[in-house]
């Protein structure tokens, strides 16, 4: 019996939201569920690139590339600012040394755009970041009836998984 052939053609998605959630408990009972974003600037996981030289009689001088140090995989993300502290109070803990701010597993879950409903919907991908932390948060300036504000953060962690790895 043969498995099932992949889909020929994976649904893309196109101008999704992105919902992060996790259960690490914030200072003044706030909780990282269900916040939703608009962008995703990126999920980034780098190993430096380390050149390495070697001398000896017979082959002479030896280049080659090694690998080097393992960045902290991170995750970008914008919003619209809203009155939720949430996210400035997490990142409060980490700049603070608080080891209660690496969230064991936090979920990011894609979906489709225009959903209403995203409690009864099921994402088009989801990753779990281990050990997330805050890593940076900015708020962007806008003139006074212009505009809105938003919000970015970087969020660090040790790992990334696709799927849902989270317990």
């Amino acid at each position: 019996m043969s498995s099932p052939s992949p889909d020929p053609f994976p649904t893309i998605a196109s101008a999704p939201i992105f919902v992060v959630s996790s259960n690490i408990q914030i200072p003044g009972g706030l909780k990282l569920q269900n916040i939703a974003f608009q962008e995703l600037g990126g999920i980034n996981s780098e190993i430096s690139i380390e050149q390495y030289v070697t001398a000896d009689l017979t082959a002479g001088v030896n280049h080659t590339k090694q690998f080097g140090l393992v960045k902290p995989p991170t995750i970008t993300l914008k919003r619209g600012l809203d009155t939720s502290l949430a996210l400035w109070a997490w990142h409060q803990m980490a700049v603070a040394g608080n080891p209660a701010a690496r969230a064991q597993y936090l979920s990011l879950d894609i979906f489709a755009a225009g959903l209403t409903q995203l409690a009864s919907q099921k994402p088009l991908i989801s990753y779990t970041l281990h050990y997330a932390w805050c890593a940076k948060i900015n708020i962007s300036s806008a003139k006074a009836g212009e505009g809105f504000l938003t919000e970015d953060v970087m969020i660090a962690c040790d790992a990334i998984t696709q799927g849902d790895g989270g317990g």
